[in-house]
């Protein structure tokens, strides 16, 4: 490997999974024949948009999550599961999954938590308290050549006794220390390859603050209640106070890379690679150092999707034979307009911007008559 990293500042929580003790009201019987009539409307569809007075707008689905949650709900910022019991002292009766978006943009880890008690109270309920299940902490550097299989196998020294790895031909995409169901994962991957695929690389460059993405990768750690419950992490408050520990313990005892100079494993020096991943410990004391804000509105990423639009437009151009872009544009927003239900449109746009992580009010929008007019015409 080469010269490597940027100054520390990209990292902190990626995925943050909560469990919530939830007392509902008196009107617990009521709202769960509204839900399990929500969850049969929502089968054999993508999920059904709920306008609600009094409640946020969100998204209904027909699964649940086993075994104890029989109701999946989506409000923008997180994915919220739902058991039958009105009450439990035992163990969460309401799981929630906030979206990575939520998390890098949107709001900090305790303005989430209480975004979520004032959707619960809206439905009826109240938060008696909330558990930390599982929380990802991670840190991304530019590495110029990548890195290896080889590499990371020769150099590292810690407590995980499993490693496997996904290769694309004799390429490293992904490493990963620990398995699947441990209290603790090391995942070390190509964060190029994998934003590149979702479509969300515009919005990682934002954060980034670079022109491009190549040889970025990605060291996350996914660490589960039995750790977080070790550290004594419940609150997000406990989580925000404890972050460091954390990130020193898993990244000093758990899994470190060392310097091949040394017979005795615990003797050989940290990697100077590692070095700059260990010493993010600094930014993970407080959330201030952990985390970047920006207008929302450079979040809702439109050109990926313009791009796509383009292309098919000139596949639409050569069938016409209209090489013109206005007057083949017309032609065919004549054709899709005649052939829109318009109220539909209106029903899955907003659908879909709750499913992105996109705010919605209950309120619609005038019709804009005069544009719908004026192509159909045409």
């Amino acid at each position: 490997m080469g010269d490597f990293g940027w100054p520390p500042g990209t990292c902190g929580i990626d995925s943050l999974d909560v469990g919530f003790y939830v007392e509902w009201g008196s009107n617990w019987d009521e709202l769960k024949k509204e839900f399990d009539d929500h969850k049969s409307d929502a089968q054999g569809t993508e999920g059904k948009l709920i306008n609600k007075s009094g409640v946020r707008p969100h998204m209904f689905y027909a699964g649940g999550k086993a075994p104890n949650y029989r109701y999946h709900v989506k409000f923008p910022e997180y994915h919220c599961f739902i058991a039958i019991s009105k009450s439990t002292k035992q163990s969460p009766n309401v799981y929630v999954s906030f979206t990575s978006e939520a998390i890098h943009w949107e709001l900090s880890e305790i303005e989430l938590i209480e975004l979520v008690n004032q959707d619960v109270e809206s439905l009826g309920g109240s938060v008696i308290q909330h558990k930390i299940s599982r929380c990802d902490l991670y840190a991304d550097y530019r590495i110029p050549g990548g890195l290896n299989l080889e590499f990371l196998r020769s150099h590292m020294v810690g407590k995980a006794q499993h490693t496997s790895q996904f290769m694309n031909g004799d390429l490293l995409e992904t490493f990963y220390a620990g398995n699947k169901s441990s209290p603790i994962q090391l995942r070390i991957y190509d964060k190029e390859k994998e934003i590149k695929k979702k479509g969300t690389e515009e919005r990682w460059l934002l954060i980034w603050f670079v022109d491009d993405s190549k040889d970025v990768w990605r060291i996350e750690f996914q660490i589960r209640r039995p750790v977080l419950k070790q550290y004594r992490i419940n609150s997000i408050n406990d989580l925000r106070n404890q972050k460091a520990d954390l990130w020193k313990y898993v990244t000093g005892e758990w899994f470190s890379l060392r310097c091949r100079d040394d017979e005795n494993q615990t003797r050989r020096k940290i990697h100077e690679f590692w070095k700059k991943i260990q010493s993010c410990v600094e930014y993970f004391g407080s959330e201030e150092g952990t985390k970047r804000k920006y207008e929302k509105k450079k979040a809702i990423f439109i050109k990926w999707h313009i791009s796509r639009i383009i292309n098919q437009l000139i596949s639409c151009a050569a069938i016409l034979k209209d090489y013109e872009p206005e007057s083949c544009l017309m032609k065919v927003s004549s054709r899709i307009l005649s052939i829109l239900d318009r109220n539909e449109f209106r029903e899955d746009a907003r659908k879909k911007s709750i499913e992105v992580g996109i705010s919605i009010s209950n309120e619609v929008k005038p019709d804009v008559n005069d544009i719908f007019e004026k192509l159909t015409s045409n």
